[in-house]
């Protein structure tokens, strides 16, 4: 008697692409000018009749190393021993998150064209064996008891986040999100490539990561605020000690002295979980220069933002819709961050999804904020006419810039000189990196800080 091994393959579908690109020589990708992302098995290309490579993959099953092609070991190893279809786009580095519930198309968040619906569509048994698996691994329990588990899985180091079907949902589906950790994330090159912002603006948030003005970006679900604060990262000087705090692995500190943190919330036992709020409390007792909280949602913004007032520099997201929003809700219970830390949050990122034409929805910083003096300032703006940023304000001429000038002993004209140098510096790197490595996105991000600091000291002397 003969077992018939399950394999679902992903097949092809007829699509005008704006983009198509191939992951490791084992799928296709093809990404629509009406948001879809359709992947297929690249052993399609040359054999088009899939009965009898199922047939050939039931017969190899029982021996995948008698496997001829890299591609038939894959399909087999993916439902044998990974994640079925779903490795497709586990393996896909654009892929920044993904997003399944029974028996619908499976979203993802791609990094250049934000959240699009795939061609992959999973059931409830295919679910089911993904959690499971996924568990095991990571050495947790899935059940009805238990259906809500959450942790880092350590095959990709993604977050994986499930509702299993329990009485929760009234047993009607299985919904699983994964958010990814970067591979190589974007560093302000590639944000500068893809117009997310202009090398004016860019230096502009250097100078300000170099001394230690607290950022915060604001927008909603996945409109690139991770991304961002990765990019702003590339910024910090290389030897900088960063300790970040995360609820998935996605923050990368390009640095040696970094202490990467993340939550624990799913301990059984409440004295064993681990909150934001707690790792806070051991990043302000530790020596480090800067605090980068992934997202701060409630108390612990008022933590951080005590941080940043004794001194650390600070990175984070909030979510919502405007500067003065972020404010007010700062202000108010449960948060309620005292008026003299506000003071200290000077500037704002908005991020917001943005549609050019010909090309899938973009993320774009369409403003940049300085809170000065109590009032919020529009500084660089995105013109979606002209598909630019403009600048509206000299972002030097506000009152906070004499925390830096006092702080670090310098003159307003050496910060000035300073902002030109780093315009230089990034506009003459770009131009020599985008030659060498083509895509800045292939740029190595881990080498970025000290690429930009070294070309500082040679243009600003």
């Amino acid at each position: 008697m003969t077992l018939e091994f399950k394999v679902s393959l992903l097949k092809p579908e007829k699509a005008e692409c704006i983009v198509s690109y191939t992951i490791a020589d084992l799928y296709r990708v093809c990404i629509t000018g009406d948001g879809r992302y359709i992947t297929y098995d690249a052993i399609l290309d040359n054999i088009r009749d899939v009965s009898s490579i199922n047939r050939m993959l039931s017969r190899l099953s029982l021996e995948p190393e008698r496997a001829e092609s890299k591609a038939l070991k894959h399909i087999i190893d993916r439902h044998q021993n990974g994640y079925g279809v779903l490795e497709a786009l586990l393996m896909d580095d654009n892929i920044v998150d993904v997003f399944a519930i029974s028996n619908v198309p499976v979203t993802v968040v791609h990094k250049d064209y934000g959240r699009l619906k795939t061609n992959i569509i999973l059931s409830d048994e295919d679910l089911t064996e993904i959690s499971l698996r996924a568990t095991t691994l990571s050495g947790k329990g899935i059940s009805e008891r238990r259906p809500i588990p959450s942790f880092v899985e350590p095959r990709y180091f993604s977050r994986f986040s499930i509702v299993y079907r329990s009485d929760i949902n009234a047993r009607r589906y299985i919904a699983l999100d994964i958010r990814k950790q970067p591979a190589n994330p974007w560093s302000i090159f590639k944000l500068i490539d893809v117009n997310t912002m202009s090398i004016e603006e860019a230096a502009f948030l250097w100078l300000m990561v170099k001394y230690k003005i607290p950022l915060m970006v604001i927008g909603e679900l996945f409109t690139g605020k991770t991304t961002t604060i990765n990019a702003l990262l590339s910024t910090i000087p290389p030897e900088s000690r960063v300790f970040t705090i995360e609820d998935a692995p996605e923050l990368v500190a390009p640095t040696k002295y970094w202490i990467r943190t993340m939550t624990r919330e799913d301990a059984e036992n409440p004295e064993d979980r681990i909150t934001v709020f707690k790792l806070l409390k051991i990043a302000v007792r530790m020596s480090v220069d800067y605090i980068i909280v992934g997202e701060v949602r409630g108390e612990e913004a008022r933590d951080w933002a005590q941080a940043v007032l004794v001194g650390h520099g600070g990175l984070t997201s909030f979510h919502a819709s405007s500067p003065e929003a972020a404010i007010t809700r700062l202000k108010l219970p449960p948060i309620m961050v005292p008026d003299q830390a506000l003071k200290y949050l000077n500037i704002f990122i908005k991020m917001e999804p943005v549609q050019v034409e010909g090309e899938a929805r973009l993320r774009r910083v369409t403003r940049l904020y300085v809170h000065d003096s109590d009032r919020v300032h529009m500084v660089f703006t995105y013109d979606p006419l002209r598909n630019e940023i403009v600048r509206i304000a000299n972002p030097l001429s506000f009152s906070f810039i004499d925390k830096i000038t006092k702080g670090y002993g310098l003159k307003i004209e050496d910060l000035k000189s300073e902002y030109e140098a780093m315009k230089n510096v990034i506009a003459k790197t770009m131009e020599e990196l985008v030659a060498k490595y083509r895509d800045p996105a292939n740029i190595p991000y881990i080498e970025v800080p000290s690429i930009l600091y070294s070309r500082l000291r040679e243009e600003y002397r």
